[in-house]
């Protein structure tokens, strides 16, 4: 009787646990971290403050011009704007590693 019960316990922590982390798992599985810099065209510094759009997600640049954002990954393009600068529409590869740089025009 008592290995029945231990058996019965340790079947239901077992299940509980796979049960709890099925749907974190695949959140996980369909995105992908990246990172990158907002920079002028062509005096190559950084742009603070810049307005990155990745689906409904809006994120801005830091201090530095960095970014770091958390993408869908059948999601792939990134809409960039900034005061006195054109728009920038950039496609995101979700799978390189490499940070992405992203070059702003000067109206």
């Amino acid at each position: 009787m008592k290995t029945q019960i231990i058996t019965f316990i340790a079947i239901l922590i077992t299940s509980i646990t796979i049960a709890g982390n099925s749907n974190s798992i695949k959140e996980k599985d369909h995105t992908q971290l990246i990172s990158g810099k907002v920079v002028d065209k062509i005096s190559r510094e950084e742009i603070a403050g810049a307005e990155i759009k990745i689906d409904n997600k809006i994120i801005y640049t830091d201090l530095n011009g960095n970014f770091i954002a958390n993408v869908n990954l059948s999601k792939t393009e990134a809409f960039v704007t900034f005061v006195s600068y054109n728009d920038a529409k950039v496609n995101i590869e979700p799978f390189s590693y490499t940070a992405i740089v992203i070059e702003l025009e000067s109206k």
